[in-house]
């Protein structure tokens, strides 16, 4: 099992930039000793996009001989349309992750189920500049059998994939449509498959294990849950299911009472009545008002 902790990239969306400097130092501290294999430090965006948000990947510094491997996060939707255009793009970007303060050896491509082509062109230029990399696959609960089908044949297309990541983007996915969709991920993709759960209805961590029982290998997971909206699987949760014991959570738990629990004071990520009722009806939660 691989497990990919968002902690430092859904905090910074839910502050709008990036989470305090003492959390993620101690945060990184933490994951050291806690078998974390994956930390994502952020999105990442083309240096020419000047709309783009700034001060997601944080120049920390890192414990002697660190352990974990760092991730980012690239949205294609944000990158040019046609494959020249996208293309540049990405090598921009592969510069700047080349020479920035911290390794990163992962991009994860986020892109929504039925538009997986717009993906190739910057994947296989990332690749080539030797980045793993990864499918984010949104709305994927959204599919249709012959559109899920679709997107899986044009993912399997792609080459080789560090994983392929089925995103709860609504937090409206069941246990029952898990087990489905890593099943199918699993029969048409060679790539490992992963899970990125939302707790609009309470079913992030079950909908994590289910998927992992079904076969996916890839666990996301964040700190407390933190992340806009409903927040996601919780890691503390996750690790003592897999086995944690009190005393290997202690230094997480101090970290959540330090720095994170004040965030969610001010914040107030989690399932109100707007997140469960958009998880309930499949749509953004912004589309649900009145409540």
């Amino acid at each position: 099992m691989t497990l990919l902790d968002c902690t430092l990239r859904t905090g910074g969306r839910l502050t709008g930039g990036s989470v305090p400097l003492a959390l993620a130092a101690d945060y990184l501290a933490v994951c050291a000793r806690l078998g974390i294999d994956v930390i994502e430090l952020g999105s990442v965006h083309d240096p020419a996009d000047r709309s783009a948000p700034r001060g997601a990947l944080l120049p920390v510094p890192l414990p002697e001989r660190y352990g974990p491997r760092f991730s980012v996060l690239l949205d294609t939707a944000r990158l040019p349309v046609t494959d020249a255009a996208a293309t540049a793009s990405a090598g921009r970007i592969a510069d700047t992750l080349a020479t920035g303060p911290v390794s990163v050896g992962l991009v994860r491509l986020a892109v929504r189920y039925d538009r997986v082509a717009r993906a190739a062109a910057p994947l296989h230029l990332l690749r080539e500049a030797g980045f793993g990399v990864c499918l984010f696959l949104t709305d994927i609960d959204l599919a249709s059998y012959p559109e899920l089908d679709r997107c899986l044949g044009e993912s399997a297309a792609l080459g080789p994939l560090d994983a392929v990541f089925l995103v709860d983007s609504l937090g409206s996915l069941r246990p029952e449509r898990v087990i489905e969709l890593v099943q199918s991920t699993r029969a048409a993709v060679s790539a490992p498959v992963g899970i990125h759960a939302r707790d609009n209805q309470g079913f992030a961590l079950h909908n994590t294990v289910v998927a992992r029982s079904s076969g996916a290998t890839w666990q996301d997971a964040a700190v407390y849950g933190i992340g806009p909206g409903a927040g996601l699987t919780r890691t503390e949760q996750l690790l003592a299911l897999l086995g944690a014991t009190p005393t290997d959570l202690a230094p997480l738990l101090a970290l959540i009472a330090t720095h994170v629990a004040p965030l969610k004071q001010r914040y107030g990520w989690g399932a109100g009545p707007r997140q469960v009722m958009a998880g309930l009806a499949r749509i953004p939660v912004a589309s649900v008002t009145g409540l």
